[in-house]
Parts: structure tokens; C-alpha cells; sequence
């Protein structure tokens, strides 16, 4: 959702955990009948706006990154698909008040700057008694860990917030906690495979967002290869498989919320 996704290849990375999304649109959609209007934030590729939808739902995807949407939108070429597809700023969405039966997110607005803008609007746009679902790395699984092992590699690492804060319970409750919704967060895992370390390796450091544009500081400091073998040493130290290939199971933390009827007050709790 903020740079560094102009260019490259994210579905060689995303297709490996976009399963995640059905399990994510079931826990969003279970028990609602007809067809909700339903809002994916950084729909990047679009796996959760088509879970959705193969679910019966009216989706609207939506992404600040034009590349990312031209494939979803090629994904989702199929008559009768209740689909659409929004440019747009998590912080800022240009939806109305109450416009959504469901909003959820899938590794997208975490990416967001100001997560607590980011949250009220997700939840603004959520209609009294809709749901309210976000799946996010957590800052000590996996895919939370991969930054922080190339970053060590930088001698001034960037200033921007870790997107990994929304797989911290604590933190998102305190974001959620003026808003007019209940919160409740759980962890879960999803299963990953690449064809080997290698190939992983070389999938993310040419995937779009952050780890590109630390990509291209270390290679002009003469450390990338350093901070390469440590990826390398990332994933085998995670890895399941004894095959060849890469299989970790990466865990995310889920929030499920609903928006208060009276559109005031709130509570939170952390699942387990």
C-alpha cells in the first residue's frame, strides 16, 4: 500500500500465500446470507476480492497501486462477476459512510501509513452492525522477520513505522479503541511453499514494495550479498520441508470486528 510497488513481480511471492484470502473472506462472510457489499483495502492481486466474490458477494477491490490492479482485473475476467475495482488511499477512502455490509483486508492495509487513520476509516465506511476483518504478518513470524534481516544490513534503515504493528494485538486494540466497533484478534498460520531457498530467495528480492528499494540501498553500499545469504539463512532456519523445496507456515494475526448499532463506544479483546 506505500512504496516501492511500481514495478516488479509480486504474484511470483503473493500467489504463495493468497490461500490465506479464503480462509480470511470465511471468517468474514460465514452466516451472512444474500449478497453483502463487501470491501477489500489493498486488494493487490486480488485473491480476497474474488474469494468473496466466488462467495456471492457485491466486491469492491481496492489498491493505491494501478499495476496491482490491472491484475486483479485481468484475474477476475469472468461474465457475471460482481466485481469492481478502485485506485484509492487506505487513509482516505472514497466510499461513504456505512457503504459496506463487510470491509477486510488481507496483508494490504498494513501497509498503510498512519495505521490509526487507517483503521477509523476502514471501520467509517463499515455500516452499524457490519464486520470488520484484517489479516497481517506478525512482527515475529516468517514474513514479519524478513525485513528487519535485510534492514540489519543498512546503516540508517528507514524511518517509516513497521507494517508488522498490525500483527501486534496490543497495539491494534489501542487504534481501534475510539472507534465505535468490537475488536477481537487471534492468531493463525498459513502454509507457504516455494520450490526451494533459492527460488524464494530470488522471488523477494525482486518482489515490489519495501524489501526492493532496500534491495537497491545495499547494492550501492556493496552489502547486498551479505544481507542475500541472510534471507537465505532466514527461510532454512523456518523451513519444514527436508525435500529440497521451502515450506514454513507463516502466522498472522486476525482481527474480527463488528461496528456498534449505536455507533459509540467500544471494546476490545484479544483472542487466543
Amino acid at each position: 500500500m506505500s512504496g516501492g510497488w511500481e514495478d516488479g513481480d509480486y504474484t511470483a511471492a503473493g500467489d504463495a500465500w493468497a490461500h490465506a484470502a479464503d480462509d480470511v473472506v470465511r471468517a468474514a462472510l460465514t452466516g451472512l446470507t444474500g449478497a453483502p457489499r463487501v470491501l477489500d483495502v489493498g486488494t493487490g492481486s486480488g485473491p480476497a476480492a474474488l474469494a468473496a466474490a466466488r462467495r456471492g458477494a457485491r466486491v469492491v477491490g481496492l489498491d493505491r497501486e494501478p499495476g496491482l490492479l490491472r491484475v486483479a482485473v485481468e484475474r477476475a475476467r469472468r461474465p457475471g462477476q460482481p466485481l469492481g475495482w478502485v485506485a484509492g488511499d487506505a487513509r482516505r477512502l472514497p466510499f461513504r459512510a456505512g457503504a459496506f455490509d463487510v470491509v477486510l483486508s488481507t496483508f494490504g492495509v498494513m501497509f498503510a501509513p498512519e495505521p490509526a487513520r487507517a483503521a477509523a476509516e476502514l471501520v467509517r465506511v463499515t455500516r452499524p452492525g457490519g464486520r470488520l476483518t484484517v489479516a497481517s504478518w506478525t512482527p515475529d513470524g516468517i514474513m514479519g522477520l524478513i525485513a528487519p534481516t535485510v534492514l540489519r544490513h543498512l546503516d540508517a534503515p528507514p524511518g517509516p513505522p513497521a507494517p508488522t504493528r498490525w500483527g501486534e494485538p496490543d497495539r491494534v486494540a489501542a487504534w481501534f479503541a475510539p472507534l465505535p466497533v468490537t475488536v477481537r484478534c487471534r492468531q493463525a498460520r498459513v502454509r507457504v511453499r516455494y520450490p526451494s531457498v533459492a527460488h524464494a530467495v530470488a522471488v523477494f528480492e525482486t518482489k515490489p514494495g519495501p524489501i526492493r528499494a532496500h534491495r537497491r540501498a545495499l547494492e550501492r553500499a556493496g552489502r547486498w550479498d551479505r544481507a542475500r545469504a541472510d534471507l537465505a539463512g532466514l527461510f532454512a532456519a523456518h523451513n519444514r520441508a527436508d525435500d529440497g523445496s521451502l515450506v514454513v507456515d507463516a502466522p498472522y494475526l486476525l482481527v474480527e470486528g463488528r461496528v456498534r448499532t449505536d455507533r459509540a463506544g467500544n471494546s476490545a479483546e484479544h483472542g487466543r
